[in-house]
């Protein structure tokens, strides 16, 4: 996963981190629990920039982009400076999952539910990690290994799958992250009643930005590798 620094992979992560400075800026919807913030657009390009670039640049974008858009746009920073570590970590599992390290990703995401579960609420509120855990186990499963493996397969439906693979389990991890920081950050407010009135508010929300991430990864990625820049950019 090592990469050497070049000029070109400088520009794109630079690229992309704007592109990631921008997505920030705009609302997607409101924080349940947390008054005067909300979720921003910045979720999408976590597991998107991650595919497109792999993890350590899509990683580092993403990082770089976020904490720009915590200057941009103060109330997408629900979290504060914090707010950075959630796509971060989207995009790092995202990119993991398309090099064929998913078990990585998988690791990512347990930890965050440790974390969640270590505070009583989390273990009040045992039953709201639910779809975080199917990702969880999706990534240590086959399903992982077969879309992993569709990025190097010729037929376009492997990539589509693999892409959207890689885009749910980034799109959750992003948001266990958060889950598990918020738990923290904001106790003792957010009391369990609150985890459970969006246990299943959340899959939708999340479901429409595995839509909106694979929608504009799909085409990208094609073009990318039809430029040959796909396998250059890990």
């Amino acid at each position: 996963m090592f990469m050497k620094l070049t000029a070109v992979r400088v520009a794109f992560i630079a690229v992309f981190a704007a592109f990631q400075a921008v997505l920030s800026a705009f609302p997607f919807t409101i924080a349940v629990g947390v008054t005067g913030y909300s979720i921003t657009l910045g979720l999408i390009g976590g597991p998107l920039i991650g595919i497109l670039l792999g993890p350590i640049m899509g990683g580092t974008a993403v990082l770089i982009g976020s904490l720009v858009g915590v200057f941009v746009n103060p109330s997408g920073a629900i979290l504060g400076f914090l707010t950075v570590i959630p796509p971060s970590c989207g995009a790092l599992s995202a990119g993991l999952v398309k090099m064929r390290k998913a078990y990585l990703a998988g690791l990512i995401i347990l930890f965050s539910l440790l974390v969640f579960y270590a505070h009583p609420f989390g273990r009040e509120a045992f039953l709201f990690p639910w779809l975080h855990i199917v990702a969880m186990v999706i990534a240590f499963s086959p399903i992982a290994y077969i879309a992993d493996s569709g990025f190097t397969d010729a037929k376009h439906s492997r990539v589509v799958f693999g892409i959207i693979v890689a885009s749910f389990i980034g799109v959750l991890t992003d948001h266990i992250v958060g889950s598990a920081i918020a738990m923290w950050y904001f106790s003792p407010g957010l009391i369990p009643q609150i985890w459970y009135s969006i246990m299943f508010v959340y899959p939708v929300e999340r479901v429409i930005a595995l839509a909106l991430a694979s929608a504009i990864t799909i085409p990208v990625y094609f073009g990318l590798k039809k430029a040959g820049l796909a396998d250059f950019l890990k």
